[in-house]
């Protein structure tokens, strides 16, 4: 395997265009992306295609965790499916809007958006 580093993640959308040409350039068979919900979906979205490369993956916090810099939930959260709430725990500042405002938000969204869908059928 070879591991390239294109950017730090950290730009202006003046850089942008030379970004994205050096990953086609490049044309990696995955790609990550770790620059934060949901800025590095948005950047996917809007920047990369089949052109670019083979898989892009939105990686969040995990080069975080793989550097030691953001700690991971002890075993038995993440067994439970809790890291969320440890991560709420320990960065409430900066996370408290996703959790406790965005997903309930996005929940009901999606439950809206079942029942008139199924309300509107034949």
């Amino acid at each position: 395997h070879r591991f390239v580093v294109i950017h730090d993640g950290y730009f202006c959308a003046a850089e942008e265009p030379v970004i994205v040409d050096r990953i086609a350039a490049l044309r990696p068979d995955v790609l990550l992306v770790a620059m934060g919900v949901p800025r590095q979906e948005l950047w996917i979205a809007r920047h990369i295609d089949a052109r670019h490369c083979t898989l892009p993956i939105a990686v969040g916090a995990l080069l975080d965790f793989l550097s030691g810099t953001v700690p991971r939930a002890p075993l038995w959260m993440r067994r439970l499916r809790l890291e969320w709430l440890f991560r709420l725990l320990i960065e409430p500042g900066r996370l408290w809007r996703r959790y406790v405002v965005g997903n309930p938000l996005f929940l009901w969204r999606v439950a809206r958006q079942k029942f008139s869908a199924a309300g509107a059928r034949p």
